[in-house]
């Protein structure tokens, strides 16, 4: 895998930026904008994972979790080797996200309050700490309205569940949710399964205009549960010194053949080379299921291992495939 030069990868980021001129416009020029949408904007996916270690996928090292589909999102084009998020717990990470501000301006410090745990741990005077996204924040997927884009949330929103706070608030057209009691459902579906589904009908009904979609699982995130049928495969498995639970690996599998469904559903539209896919974590692994080594820390610090996250794009065509990237995103 060749390396891209910090040159390179301004140019990729410019590219990508160019390709939706209508993000900067103001609300008055929306009808307008609308209009002229519909030609020459590529699709945009965000497959976003909960909880996703550093060296949680093949292609970034692990030699016990199997992800050939996500292998595959790699090697078709560029690996980001030292991706951040911005905070190492979900609900900062998210808002910078979807709002393009770092935790400062938005006030999302942490998942709740900053008042949890033993008095004696907690800071003298406690960050002030919002819960949900200021409403008066414009957010991506509004932008992306202005520009003509039919937008979905599919799946964990984490930044509000009241009015003006929902994501049906935020600018998504469609938003479908679980509230999430373990990893399956009542009817015994599993959960990433179900959010899959629900996103290649999203993508399947739009594939005649400018999507797109925000796939927000909720794994590999605690309870650690997963289909008994893979968990059984891996515990025929030889571990490594790092990653050894068979649960934990079977939801990885199930991750992993979700990136797989969308793919496959994309090129079986056609719309493949119109689409640039983004591939990350909200934070680094949970210590408890999962290995950073040689990454000092995990979720919840602020050393490598929980902020330093698998991070892959691909658009055919326009990011050269097979490329990795160690410039800091």
């Amino acid at each position: 895998m060749s390396k891209t030069t910090r040159r390179e990868f301004l140019k990729t980021i410019g590219l990508a930026a160019a390709s939706v001129p209508a993000l900067s416009i103001s609300p008055s020029c929306a009808f307008s904008a609308q209009r002229r949408a519909s030609k020459g904007k590529p699709n945009i996916v965000f497959i976003f994972i909960d909880d996703l270690g550093y060296k949680d996928l093949a292609c970034f090292g692990s030699t016990y979790y199997e992800t050939p589909n996500i292998d595959k999102l790699a090697s078709d084009g560029i690996v980001f080797t030292s991706a951040y998020a911005n905070a190492p717990n979900c609900a900062p990470t998210r808002a910078c996200l979807i709002s393009g501000q770092y935790t400062p301006r938005h006030g999302v410090y942490t998942v709740g309050t900053p008042e949890r745990g033993k008095a004696r741990l907690r800071k003298l005077i406690p960050i002030p700490n919002r819960t949900n996204l200021d409403s008066k924040i414009v957010t991506l997927p509004q932008a992306l309205k202005t520009a003509g884009y039919k937008t979905a949330c599919i799946g964990k929103w984490h930044l509000g569940d009241k009015k003006p706070f929902r994501p049906e608030d935020r600018g998504f057209d469609v938003v479908f949710r679980r509230s999430r009691r373990g990893h399956f459902t009542s009817d015994g579906r599993y959960l990433t399964d179900v959010l899959t589904d629900e996103s290649l009908k999203f993508i399947e009904q739009n594939r005649d205009r400018p999507f797109f979609l925000y796939l927000s699982h909720h794994t590999v995130h605690t309870p650690i549960q997963a289909k008994k049928e893979i968990i059984e495969k891996y515990k025929k498995k030889k571990s490594s010194a790092e990653h050894n639970n068979p649960t934990y690996a079977a939801m990885i599998e199930s991750m992993d053949d979700s990136v797989g469904a969308v793919c496959d559903k994309l090129d079986e539209l056609g719309l493949s080379d119109n689409t640039v896919v983004f591939f990350f974590s909200d934070n680094g692994g949970y210590a408890n299921a999962t290995s950073m080594v040689p990454l000092r820390g995990s979720k919840g610090m602020l050393y490598e291992g929980g902020i330093r996250v698998p991070m892959i794009a691909r658009w055919p065509g326009k990011i050269k495939s097979g490329r990795s990237c160690d410039v800091p995103v």
